[in-house]
């Protein structure tokens, strides 16, 4: 059984989907979360867990002066999913020398 396929982009799978979907959600409307988020996602979302990814899904359902508080350590989520993330989040972006 073929996938569909649509020109040069990547095969549609459940996995691209997931991808697309917390790239789109990782789009902020403040910019230093935007220079932290889809970077990320788009260079770590496939060797999350999958406890990973339901972190991240309620990473992204946070609102952007919580997260921007959690990354600038001047506060902690409650949750210790999400805590564990923003962990692998600052430590991806300090490997790439980003801002956070």
């Amino acid at each position: 059984m073929s996938r569909p396929y649509f020109g040069n982009w990547l095969p549609v799978t459940n996995q691209t989907v997931a991808l697309n979907r917390c790239y789109w959600r990782s789009r902020r409307g403040l910019l230093e979360l935007d220079l932290l988020l889809p970077p990320f996602v788009k260079g770590c979302f496939e060797t999350l867990t999958q406890s990973q990814r339901q972190s991240l899904d309620s990473l992204l359902d946070c609102e952007d002066p919580d997260l921007w508080a959690w990354f600038q350590q001047r506060s902690a989520p409650d949750d210790a999913g999400i805590a564990e993330l923003i962990k692998l989040i600052r430590a991806f972006n300090d490997r790439r020398g980003s801002v956070g």
